[in-house]
């Protein structure tokens, strides 16, 4: 049976164990807020935490990097990728945000794979943890993206008292305990996962109703919602969206970049790079002559909630793992499960 249990007490044992392989990232807090930082003490590892302000994502597709330098020699270019090749573990992560990530492996491997995105990845260990006190803002169990997890990981913990209860779901995960004390599973050990998987489903304050979703939202693009949320003034709790980019920045999914060159002085060499970018932002779908796609924000809230909800560029695949950081940061209060309630006629 691919399943151990360790005390809370030697979770150190763990962290140890995972040093000296991988240069590990988990869960902090230097101050008020949760943030997924470089970790090189368990004393750093803050695993009761419910949700942090920035997405694990920042470490496979980050705000900005270098993705290649290029230097001209004679007459001809040449040009040198920029690879991180590090192994990397992420130790804590909830199952909203592996959710997410799966999201990215899939869009970042389709018909225009990722080099770099990709390396990353496979370079990369995932320890996640199920989450038993959701954030007040998540609705992760709306869409089936948490509270717990059966996908996506390496190991898994579950907090189950004075232990975790540890699962394994890959070979690499398998090595990871190879060589550390750990004791055997009992299937109270099981009960008792289960009965804290139904007390947390009972915690959260937020749902969504995602049946028909895609197809409901497809068909209300003209929807007074929109010009609410643009430029009336807002929803009911809500004022209109300023078009800030918060709820891009701080999305688990949000993959959208601009790419750009930095060339030296003389000519002879550069910098490619590219950094997040967001549609919500006027900029966005700015083309030549100053034309504009999106000029006004009701088009551009519309698009983004369109891609959180399946709809966007006639895909039926939900940008969305209702981790709620979205409703949490956005200024102006805006719920993207009330607007789902409003489009539904709810």
């Amino acid at each position: 049976m691919n399943a151990f249990t360790i005390e809370k007490k030697n979770i150190h044992f763990l962290f140890d164990q995972f040093r000296k392989d991988y240069k590990i990232y988990g869960p902090t807090k230097p101050g008020y807020e949760s943030t997924f930082e470089e970790i090189t003490s368990i004393d750093q590892l803050h695993l009761d935490y419910h949700s942090t302000v920035l997405p694990p994502k920042k470490i496979f597709h980050p705000p900005h990097e270098q993705l290649f330098t290029f230097l001209k020699e004679k007459e001809t270019y040449t040009t040198k990728e920029i690879f991180l090749e590090e192994k990397t573990l992420l130790f804590g992560i909830h199952p909203c945000d592996v959710h997410a990530l799966l999201k990215l492996d899939k869009f970042f491997s389709g018909e225009f794979t990722d080099i770099y995105y990709l390396k990353r990845r496979k370079n990369t260990c995932i320890v996640a943890l199920n989450c038993v006190e959701p954030s007040k803002y998540s609705f992760c169990y709306s869409l089936g993206t948490g509270p717990f997890l059966e996908e996506g990981y390496d190991i898994l913990l579950t907090d189950i008292g004075t232990e975790y209860l540890i699962e394994i779901g890959s070979d690499e995960g398998k090595k990871l305990l190879e060589k550390t004390t750990v004791e055997k599973v009992t299937d109270a050990d099981f009960h008792e996962k289960e009965r804290r998987q139904k007390l947390t489903e009972l915690k959260f304050k937020k749902h969504m109703n995602t049946q028909w979703l895609p197809q409901i939202v497809s068909e209300s693009l003209n929807h007074s919602v929109w010009s609410d949320l643009g430029e009336r003034g807002g929803i009911a709790g809500s004022h209109a969206c300023l078009s800030c980019g918060s709820c891009s920045l701080v999305c688990p999914t949000c993959y959208c970049y601009d790419v750009y060159d930095t060339v030296d002085i003389t000519l002879q060499k550069g910098i490619r790079a590219r950094e997040l970018d967001s549609c919500q932002l006027l900029e966005y779908a700015e083309v030549a002559m100053h034309g504009n796609f999106r000029s006004d924000r009701t088009a551009r809230i519309r698009h983004w909630m369109l891609c959180k909800f399946g709809a966007a560029a006639g895909g039926h695949n939900s940008g969305c793992v209702g981790c709620g950081r979205c409703i949490r940061v956005c200024p102006s209060k805006i719920d993207i499960t009330q607007v789902a309630r409003i489009l539904r006629g709810e």
